[in-house]
């Protein structure tokens, strides 16, 4: 249709991990599209990249390896401090034609192929070493660590699904997905409008916080106001998930009834 119109689409971005839901795009068939249409395929991994060093992740993100470009947030499910940005690119003379610069006053910066300028690489000349970290935590833990700590992320958000279809109190919003699950507080033999259910969600949402019993975040899916539990701490355990929940049901029981 772009081009039908007089437009030339530069690229196409598919999602491995949507922030609000952790949904996937089906980045496999988004790799065929572009690669028959020639046009850059772009992921924004920044949330549920790292996943793929799982093997359960690996199937999900299942054409990842595909794209052209790939932008991931170490200080999300790599566990780094804040800020710790990536951007990986398949060839990098595409990235080096696109931002080198070679200014007289940086000639002596030039010591050839072995010695990268990552100035070259992005708008940002002056720049931190970011990657310390990511390299420092990598050889004290090993990957195995990370590898553990992400996948038990995976199965916490999955467990918590099944508690949430087996409860007569809560309803699930979205399917659990990279160790992202919405649901709500909507009792299965209630009759409550969705303007009710909003003000009960958002109602126990606050409660939550305000008694200390998890930091739980919200969101709209399809317009609904829904909780949200993004399980990202490697130390979070099935009991504390399943304590939280089960406030949960009983700050909805109470709320309704008042």
């Amino acid at each position: 249709q772009d081009r039908e119109s007089g437009l030339t689409p530069i690229a196409i971005c598919g999602n491995a991990g949507a922030t609000n839901t952790g949904a996937i795009d089906p980045l496999d068939e988004i790799a065929d599209y572009c690669e028959s249409e020639e046009i850059w395929f772009h992921v924004d991994a920044a949330y549920g990249g790292f996943a793929i060093l799982t093997d359960r992740g690996a199937e999900l993100l299942k054409g990842l390896e595909r794209a052209d470009s790939i932008a991931m947030d170490a200080h999300k499910w790599l566990f780094q401090p804040f800020e710790c940005g990536c951007l990986m690119v398949k060839d990098i003379r595409k990235l080096e034609g696109a931002f080198s610069v070679q200014p007289e006053y940086l000639q002596d910066t030039q010591w050839g192929r072995d010695h990268p300028n990552f100035g070259d690489r992005g708008l940002q000349l002056s720049r931190s070493f970011r990657a310390l970290k990511v390299w420092m935590s990598v050889q004290t833990f090993g990957m195995a660590a990370f590898r553990r700590s992400i996948g038990q992320g995976i199965d916490l958000a999955e467990r918590a699904e099944a508690y949430i279809r087996e409860s007569d109190v809560l309803q699930m919003a979205n399917p659990a997905s990279l160790g992202v699950v919405c649901f709500r507080v909507n009792p299965r033999n209630g009759e409550l409008n969705d303007e009710q259910l909003e003000e009960i969600n958002e109602a126990v949402q606050a409660r939550v916080i305000e008694e200390e019993v998890a930091m739980m975040s919200s969101t709209r899916l399809r317009g609904l106001y829904s909780l949200r539990f993004c399980i990202l701490n490697h130390t979070t355990t099935w009991e504390d998930v399943r304590f939280t929940l089960a406030a949960i049901e009983d700050f909805g029981r109470e709320t309704i009834s008042s």
